[in-house]
């Protein structure tokens, strides 16, 4: 029977070294290094970009360092997203040759998703379902957006769940063109989106948030073996360590248009074991 890795592993304070670790998971996972991992983490102060953006375009930058945010780009597609401790971030990570997935990107967007359907559901959001393509809804309100790639020899599934988000701090940082909220109907970002707490009478903690992420990505998946891990393999953090200080932490990775060299980059123990 597989089992399934649950990581509680958090770096709140830097963005750029949470979005290495992001990658380090999916690279180790593909070497079959480590078991299938469920990662749960949260940023403090930070707007993760989507691979192939440009970075000027989807954030206020002079916004972002008045306010001290930390802005970082991901090695998978999708959209801007602002990152506080009421979002919570997850990741799923699994080896390419899994036949749980559907192969379809779009329909395994769907396939995860249930995963955070059914969570949000656990926690008493009963008018949790999905949207188009990546979002997760309440109603008709986004409460959290998905990105995939099979990069790696990985299926690598991640997303954010806004719980309790200063959603005013996020219109302020992102740059949303007013016709793709005329196209959802709304005419802000707040109108756009919905925090879980608005829809609870109550709070949840972040230890109930985790569990229920970890019964719905089982439940999925058809795993009951769950390891709760709270640190990394020392691979692991090898990985993440060379990617941090060569790639995340960059300018010329996180500025502007992605400069292609990264793309192709690969931390220094993968190389002679590829």
């Amino acid at each position: 029977m597989s089992k399934l890795r649950v990581l509680v592993i958090e770096k709140p304070e830097n963005a750029y070294l949470n979005l290495a670790i992001e990658e380090a998971i999916a690279r180790a996972k593909g070497r079959k290094l480590v078991p299938d991992t469920l990662r749960i983490w949260r940023n403090k102060n930070a707007v993760v970009m989507g691979l192939f953006q440009i970075t000027e375009d989807e954030v206020n930058i002079e916004e972002s360092n008045k306010l001290s945010v930390q802005v970082v780009r991901r090695f998978t597609g999708g959209g801007a997203v602002y990152h506080d401790l009421g979002n919570v971030n997850y990741a799923i990570a699994l080896h390419r040759e899994d036949r749980r997935p559907p192969t379809s990107i779009l329909e395994s967007y769907r396939y995860f998703g249930q995963a955070v359907v059914y969570a949000l559901k656990r926690l008493g959001v009963e008018d949790a379902g999905l949207g188009k393509v990546n979002d997760i809804v309440i109603g008709k309100r986004k409460v959290g957006g998905t990105a995939q790639t099979r990069m790696f020899n990985t299926i690598f599934y991640h997303g954010t769940l806004l719980v309790d988000t200063d959603t005013e701090k996020m219109a302020r940082l992102l740059k949303i063109p007013k016709a793709k909220l005329s196209d959802k109907g709304v005419s802000s970002l707040k109108e756009r989106v919905v925090n879980v707490k608005e829809v609870l009478e109550s709070l949840p903690s972040f230890d109930e948030v985790i569990q229920a992420l970890v019964e719905g990505f089982s439940k999925v998946l058809g795993v009951n073996n769950i390891e709760m891990c709270d640190d990394l393999t020392d691979i692991e953090w090898e990985i993440a360590y060379d990617l941090y200080e060569n790639k995340y932490s960059k300018d010329k990775w996180n500025m502007g248009r992605v400069d292609k060299k990264y793309l192709f980059y690969t931390p220094k123990v993968l190389r002679n074991n590829s």
